[in-house]
C-alpha cells in the first residue's frame, strides 16, 4: 500500500498540466487545515500540498540542480567514502 501511495504521488509531482498540480497542492493544503475536525483528513496533507506548489517554481529546479552538482561533484573527489 506505502508503494501504491509514493507512486501515485510521484506521479502527480511529475504530472505535464501545470494546473493539476497546481489545484491538487491547493487542496491538500485545504485538506490538512480542516484535518483537525475532519476524521480522514489530517496535518499530513499540509507538506504534501506544500511539496506540489513548490515543485513548480523555479527556485525548486535551482536548488535541486545544485544539489545534483554537489553530490556529482562530491562522488568523483571521492568515490570510496558515498
Amino acid at each position: 500500500m506505502k508503494h501504491r501511495i509514493r507512486k501515485g504521488f510521484h506521479k502527480l509531482k511529475r504530472h505535464p498540466n501545470q494546473w493539476i498540480r497546481i489545484v491538487s497542492g491547493v487542496l491538500f493544503v485545504i485538506g490538512g487545515i480542516l484535518g483537525p475536525f475532519l476524521p480522514v483528513l489530517g496535518v499530513w496533507m499540509i507538506p504534501l500540498g506544500l511539496i506540489l506548489l513548490f515543485a513548480n517554481s523555479p527556485a525548486y529546479w535551482r536548488l535541486r540542480k545544485r544539489y545534483v552538482n554537489w553530490r556529482r561533484e562530491r562522488r568523483v573527489r571521492n568515490p570510496k567514502k558515498i
